[in-house]
């Protein structure tokens, strides 16, 4: 019997901001459909405008009910509550696929409900336990005030969090294949879950992010400001601990002459970091990029130092990879997800959980040393090529995907 192509919906809890999770929904629905798959894209929440704009629209996610035109307060709220409670209702518009591939909550108890009706598989990928129902440690300190529709959503569930847990549950238990990806959060879910469930690492582009080379590519980043920099990416939020590294510069800026470089959208939590920049009298040697195309993300890998990666909790984390495929040695927590991806004093340095003066020592080690940075950004280039390519992610999903339909 010949290869045939498989028709694949792939369901995402929501293309609202630009993250790891909703990039690898968006490249994996890209690579299979490369592969010769019909691929179609679902998410509750749906922003072009906000979600990897470069990347998006040739993906094209529609939402799983019809798109209200009229602007409506709390919109991102209202799409992922509706489409988690209305799901059995509209579970036969997806009769015509194969296999359904569903990233996180409320995604797959949305599958679970379309599996259940029309009697097909799917699968389960967790880039965590749902952090509302399981949450860490930073979580409950700092709570979800950033985004006003997270936050409410927070409430919700918390309001009818037995009835929640059982769908959660009910609908991860119930999946025909459970992948996650990282061991770290392999453990997480067979602590809660009492599954086992395959690890799928996400990838990297290797082809877009490698190393710089002026006969590729004549516009390196010199640095935003004409001096050298430490780069870190990461949507500003508290749980992703950029407060840590503006905590560190006081004492970064005693010995080297850098900036501290951020890019991601402002929130509410910019400004927050902007007065502690300020008050730690290091506001001008923190620069806050705002969001960057495809290909300035990509010269400022290949243009920074050192990538700084402090997010506490973090389960897998693209932005150390990325960096190192650029050939920018990282500097991440030993704690986690980027505890699997960086390889100490290989690729870059592990931190002391949670030292900010031991993690401040190993940027300034590799600030210091020219050598270092060459002999650990080569040795970052090529395992990030060799283990973390997007075709080795999909290679194994699609795998999965055939051996269920």
């Amino acid at each position: 019997m010949g290869w045939l192509p498989l028709r694949i919906a792939v369901f995402h809890m929501g293309f609202m901001y630009s993250g790891g999770g909703e990039r690898t929904a968006i490249c994996e629905s890209l690579l299979l459909r490369r592969m010769g798959h019909e691929v179609a894209c679902f998410a509750p929440a749906v922003r072009p405008d906000a979600c990897f704009p470069d990347l998006i629209g040739d993906v094209n996610p529609q939402g799983f009910l019809p798109k209200v035109k009229a602007p409506l307060l709390l919109r991102d709220f209202l799409s992922l509550a509706l489409s988690s409670f209305l799901a059995p209702l509209y579970a036969r518009r997806f009769a015509d696929f194969d296999v359904l591939l569903c990233h996180g909550q409320p995604a797959t108890w949305i599958g679970y409900c379309a599996a259940r009706a029309l009697r097909k598989p799917y699968i389960c990928y967790l880039h965590q336990p749902a952090r509302f129902l399981y949450p860490r440690a930073v979580d409950l300190r700092v709570g979800w005030k950033t985004k006003r529709d997270l936050a409410l959503l927070d409430l919700l569930v918390r309001a009818a969090k037995p009835l929640v847990r059982a769908w959660d549950r009910t609908s991860v238990d119930s999946a025909d294949a459970l992948l996650v990806n990282s061991r770290w959060t392999a453990r997480l879910v067979e602590e809660i879950y009492g599954r086992t469930p395959g690890v799928c690492p996400p990838g990297v582009d290797t082809r877009r992010y490698k190393p710089f080379s002026a006969q590729d590519d004549p516009g390196r980043e010199e640095g935003v400001r004409g001096r050298p920099y430490i780069l870190s990416t990461n949507r500003h939020y508290p749980q992703k601990g950029l407060a840590y590294l503006i905590a560190m510069m006081p004492r970064i800026l005693r010995e080297r002459d850098v900036d501290l470089v951020l890019t991601g959208d402002f929130t509410r939590h910019t400004g927050e970091l902007r007065r502690m920049a300020g008050d730690l009298k290091v506001g001008d040697r923190v620069v806050f990029t705002g969001r960057v195309s495809e290909d300035r993300l990509v010269r400022l890998y290949q243009g920074a130092e050192v990538y700084a990666y402090p997010s506490p909790y973090e389960d897998f984390g693209l932005g150390p990879v990325e960096a190192m495929a650029c050939g920018t040695p990282a500097v991440v927590w030993d704690r986690a997800g980027p505890a699997e991806t960086v390889v100490d004093g290989v690729t870059g340095f592990r931190a002391r959980p949670y030292s900010l003066d031991d993690f401040a020592d190993k940027v300034l080690r590799l600030l210091g040393d020219r050598d270092l940075r060459r002999r650990m950004g080569e040795g970052a280039a090529d395992f990030a090529r060799r283990s973390f390519p997007w075709e080795r992610h999909v290679e194994v999903l699609e795998s999965a995907l055939r051996t269920l339909a």
